[in-house]
């Protein structure tokens, strides 16, 4: 079996083939382990959850330059961004949480 980066992987999903943007990508990748984490109270990253790690990366890579926007149109084209996780990879996700204790009072 090949040993991919995940850098690697989600720089073929983007289809970048050159090593200009790796620092942006890699903290982008960072930012999502920890969104990926938060969500499922985690501490560490288990192999499952490495695919919806790299779509979440993609989907700040689409909007990086955009943060703040929640639609836009130009020329008549519209878009809209989901803030946060978005539905289909939280339910991916949602197999990996972890329950919160909570005291009664």
């Amino acid at each position: 079996m090949i040993d991919i980066t995940e850098l690697d992987k989600l720089k073929v999903r983007l289809g970048i083939i050159d090593d200009k943007q790796d620092n942006k990508l890699s903290v982008l990748l960072e930012d999502a382990e920890d969104e990926a984490l938060g969500y499922t109270n985690r501490d560490k990253i288990l192999p499952g959850m490495l695919g919806s790690i790299r779509e979440l990366a993609v989907i700040k890579f689409n909007i990086d330059g955009n943060e703040g926007e929640t639609s836009r149109t130009e020329g008549g084209v519209s878009q809209t961004f989901e803030m946060g996780i978005p539905k289909n990879i939280k339910s991916k996700l949602n197999r990996y949480r972890l329950g919160h204790m909570r005291s009664l009072k």
